[in-house]
C-alpha cells in the first residue's frame, strides 16, 4: 500500500497506528522521528498493477506502431515519407531525453496518481513559488491529458466510420455520427476502469501481445501484396513540400508532429505510482522498457509501410478517409483484409482511450485532493468497494466528451485544441526539469535505482531546449499564404487554458495544499522506498 515517501534524508518510521481516511477506506497513519511528520496511507489498491499489467498501460497510451499510421494524412504535403521518416528517428532521439529524464525524476520522487510532476515541483521549487508552481504544473498537466484524451475518442470513431465507408460505399460520414461514436467510446472506457477493472489488468498484458500482434500481421501481408515496392529514393530522399513555405528546414520541424503525437504522454506510468508495487524501481523500468518497444515497432512500421505505397495519388482522397486503410487496399483489393486492418486500428486506439481514462483520472483525483479543483468532496470520492476514484473517471470522460463536440464547429477549432496541448506538455514536463536544473543534482536521492549520472544536466537541458522547440513550431500554420481556414489557432486555445486556471487559482488559493512525500507499506513491513 502507498503512503509518502520522505525526502531523500534515509528515515525509518517508528510507529504504526490505523487512520480513518474519507469514505469508509481505512488506512494506516506512521510517524518518522527524524523529520518529524505523520505520513497517511493512501486509499487505492496498489496490487492491482503488476510488471505487465502497467507496462500494458504505458505502451497502449501511445500505441506507437499503430497510432503513427494514424497521422499519414498529416504528411502526405508536409515532407511526404522522408520527413515521416527521418523526422521519427529525431523524435526518438528527443523523446528519449525526456523519457530519461523522467524515469529519474520518477525513481527518486514516486508519488500518488497524478501528483508526480507536480510533487517534483514541489520538492524543487523555491519556497516563495513551491505553492504557485506546483499548482499551474498540476492544472497544465490535467489540460495536456483532457485533450489527448478528446483526441483519442474521435480517432477511434474515425476508424470506425472509414469501415462502415467500405462495406457501404454508399454511405456518407457524418458529424453526429462521429459524435455518436465517441460516446459509445467513452462509455467503455469508463466500465472497464469501474465495474470491469478486475478484469482491466488481464487486458493490458493482453494488450501488448495484441497490438504487436496486430502489427505483424498488417506489415508482413502489405510486405507480401504489395507490388512494386516504392524506391529507396522516394522514401528516404524525395521531399514532398505542398505547404506553400520555402523553408524545407521549417517544413521539417513541422513535419515532427506525427512522430510526437506517436509517442506522446511518456508519463502515464507515474500517476499510476500509488496501484504500482516498488514503484520507485518499477516507473523507470516501464518507462524505458516502453518507449524502447515503441521506437522500434514505429521505425519498422514506418519504413514497411513507405515501401509498400503503390499510388501515391489515391492518398490524396484515401479510402475512408484513412491513408493506411487506402495503402492496405492498394495491396491487396480484398475488402476482408482492410476490414481486418481497421478492426485492429479500432481496437488499439479504444485501448489507448481506455488507458488514458487510466492515468487521467488519477491526476483529477489526486490534484482534487490537493484543492486544485473546485467540488473537491465529489471529485475526491473513492468507492469503498472498488478502491477506485469512481467520480473523477466519470468527470474525464465527461469533460473529453464535452470538448469531442467541437468537430461540429470548422475543422481548424478541433485542431487548434489538439495543438495546444503541446503548449500544456511544455509547462507540465519543463516546470520540474528547469527547477532540478537550478537546485542542482544534489536535491536528488542519494541511492536512487535510476541515476543518468553525470550526464544528467545534459540531457535535461537538451529536453528544455525540445519541449520549448516543440511548442514553438506546432503553433506555426502548416499551410501558406496564411488565411482563416488554415491558421494555427492552437496559441489563441492554449493562452485560454493558462487564463481559465488562473481565474482557477484565484478561487482555491487559499484552500489549495502542496501534495506531500510518499512512504510504502509492504506486508513484510513498512519502510522508505524513495530515499
Amino acid at each position: 500500500m502507498a503512503g509518502q515517501i520522505a525526502s531523500p534524508v534515509d528515515s525509518q518510521p517508528s510507529s504504526e497506528k490505523k487512520l480513518a481516511l474519507e469514505d469508509g477506506v481505512t488506512g494506516d497513519l506512521v510517524s518518522i522521528p527524524s523529520i518529524g511528520e505523520n505520513y497517511a496511507v493512501t486509499e487505492l489498491d496498489d496490487e492491482r498493477f503488476n510488471l505487465w499489467s502497467v507496462l500494458g498501460v504505458q505502451y497502449t497510451t501511445s500505441a506507437t506502431p499503430l497510432s503513427i499510421c494514424g497521422f499519414m494524412q498529416f504528411t502526405l504535403a508536409v515532407g511526404g515519407s522522408p520527413f515521416f521518416f527521418w523526422g521519427f528517428l529525431v523524435v526518438v532521439v528527443l523523446q528519449g531525453l525526456l523519457v530519461l529524464s523522467f524515469a529519474e525524476l520518477g525513481s527518486s520522487f514516486p508519488h500518488v496518481a497524478g501528483m508526480s510532476q507536480t510533487y517534483w515541483t514541489s520538492v524543487l521549487a523555491p519556497p516563495k513559488y513551491k505553492k504557485f508552481l506546483t499548482y499551474f504544473n498540476g492544472i497544465m498537466t490535467i489540460w495536456a491529458w483532457i485533450f489527448g484524451l478528446t483526441g483519442g475518442y474521435l480517432l477511434s470513431s474515425q476508424f470506425v466510420v472509414a469501415g462502415a465507408s467500405i462495406l457501404s460505399p454508399s454511405y456518407t460520414i457524418q458529424h453526429w455520427h462521429l459524435y455518436l461514436l465517441a460516446i459509445c467510446m467513452a462509455l467503455v472506457s469508463v466500465i472497464l476502469n469501474t465495474v470491469l477493472i478486475k478484469i482491466y489488468p488481464l487486458l493490458n498484458k493482453f494488450a501488448l501481445f495484441w497490438i504487436n500482434g496486430g502489427l505483424i500481421y498488417m506489415l508482413v501481408v502489405l510486405l507480401v501484396k504489395a507490388q512494386p515496392k516504392a524506391s529507396g529514393s522516394s522514401v528516404f530522399v524525395d521531399v514532398v513540400n505542398r505547404t506553400g513555405w520555402s523553408s524545407n528546414g521549417l517544413v521539417f520541424l513541422m513535419g515532427l508532429f506525427p512522430g510526437q503525437a506517436a509517442l506522446a504522454l511518456p508519463d502515464a506510468v507515474t500517476h499510476m505510482s500509488e496501484e504500482v508495487p516498488n514503484p520507485q524501481r518499477r516507473i523507470p523500468q516501464v518507462m524505458v522498457g516502453s518507449f524502447l518497444l515503441s521506437s522500434i515497432g514505429g521505425i519498422i512500421t514506418i519504413v514497411v509501410v513507405m515501401f509498400c505505397i503503390i499510388n501515391h495519388d489515391n492518398l490524396l482522397q484515401p479510402l475512408g478517409g484513412q491513408p493506411i486503410l487506402q495503402i492496405c487496399w492498394d495491396a491487396w483489393n480484398n475488402e476482408a483484409w482492410v476490414i481486418t486492418v481497421d478492426i485492429i486500428f479500432i481496437a488499439t486506439f479504444m485501448q489507448a482511450s481506455i488507458s488514458t481514462v487510466t492515468s487521467i483520472s488519477r491526476i483529477v483525483w489526486s490534484f482534487a485532493k490537493s484543492g486544485g479543483l473546485p467540488f473537491v468532496a465529489w471529485v475526491t470520492h473513492v468507492n469503498p468497494k472498488m478502491q477506485l476514484p469512481v467520480n473523477a473517471i466519470l468527470l474525464c470522460a465527461g469533460i473529453g466528451i464535452t470538448l469531442d463536440t467541437l468537430q461540429f464547429a470548422p475543422s481548424y477549432v478541433l485542431n487548434a485544441l489538439y495543438g495546444s496541448g503541446v503548449i500544456c506538455v511544455l509547462f507540465s514536463y519543463g516546470i520540474p526539469l528547469t527547477l532540478l536544473l537550478a537546485r542542482g543534482r544534489q536535491s536528488l536521492p542519494r541511492n536512487r535505482y535510476f541515476s543518468l549520472g553525470k550526464f544528467g544536466p545534459l540531457v535535461n537541458i537538451m529536453t528544455l531546449v525540445w519541449l520549448l522547440l516543440s511548442a514553438i513550431v506546432f503553433c506555426i500554420p502548416l499551410s501558406y499564404p496564411v488565411t482563416d481556414d488554415a491558421m494555427n489557432w492552437a496559441p489563441v486555445v492554449g493562452a485560454a487554458t493558462i487564463v481559465i486556471s488562473l481565474i482557477n487559482w484565484l478561487v482555491v488559493r487559499n484552500t489549495y495544499e502542496l501534495p506531500k512525500a510518499f512512504l510504502f507499506h509492504r506486508t513484510h513491513g513498512l519502510h522508505n522506498e524513495g530515499s
